[in-house]
Parts: C-alpha cells; structure tokens; sequence
C-alpha cells in the first residue's frame, strides 16, 4: 500500500476496507482491546492492516510473521530492530531472565531445526539431480 500525491507535497493514504481494520484468525476475543483504537492506528497509516492471512506464500513478496507464521502483504515494523510482525492482538508480559534450562531448551530446538533444514536441502538437492538430464 503505497501513498499518493494530492496537491503539491501532500499525500494521502490510501482507503483501507473496514474488514481490514479487526484481527483475522483470532481463537478468542480478547476483551482489553481498543478496537476504536486499533481502527484509527490502521487508517492512519500508523499500524498495517489486519490482512488476510495466507498458510504459504505465493511468490508475491508476502513476508512471514514470526509469532503466527502466516504470510502477509505487508508487516509491522520494530522500531529497535527492524523485524517484521503482522497485526495481531496478542498480549506480552515481563517474565526476568530464562534459566539455563529454557536457555538449553531453546539451543536444542534450534539445533534439531537446523539439522532438519539440512536434512530436507540435502534431499531437495538430490531429487533436483535425479531429475535434471
């Protein structure tokens, strides 16, 4: 969604559907939501629309959201580092530091999805030559 000129130096944002201004895919409402608000962050250009979420991306240059892993037209930004969330509502909460044992957790898991990130580009790769003459 990109802005377009009126007049001289001033831009306007484009109409965003009303559809797009409520979280999609929501399990449950969550009753601390501002939805007057959430609107008007929207329409302000402030906060991306609430787009239609797609399970696979259709080489249209969708991003995925690291918290929902659905692929989105266009995602929010951080302000701190940049990366992308889509515009869900959701809750966060201040837990302290992870022990050793979340820590250890965590390293494990990324391990076994790199190993299996591996496993499947090895077997990608020897399908590719199978099949190329």
């Amino acid at each position: 969604m990109g802005n377009v000129a009126i007049g001289a130096g001033r831009w306007r944002r484009p109409e965003v559907e009303e559809r797009l201004t409520q979280p999609q895919r929501l399990l449950r409402q969550l009753s601390d939501v501002d939805s007057g608000r959430l609107r008007r962050l929207i329409r302000s250009g402030n906060l991306a629309p609430c787009f239609d979420a797609a399970e696979d991306a259709d080489g249209l240059g969708e991003e995925d959201c690291p918290i929902c892993f659905y692929f989105y037209p266009s995602l929010n930004r951080s302000k701190c580092c940049g990366k992308g969330i889509c515009t869900a509502t959701y809750a966060v909460e201040y837990r302290g530091s992870r022990t050793k044992r979340e820590k250890k957790l965590d390293q494990e898991e990324e391990q076994n999805a790199s190993e299996s990130k591996k496993k499947i580009q090895s077997k990608s790769q020897i399908a590719d030559e199978l099949v190329q003459p």
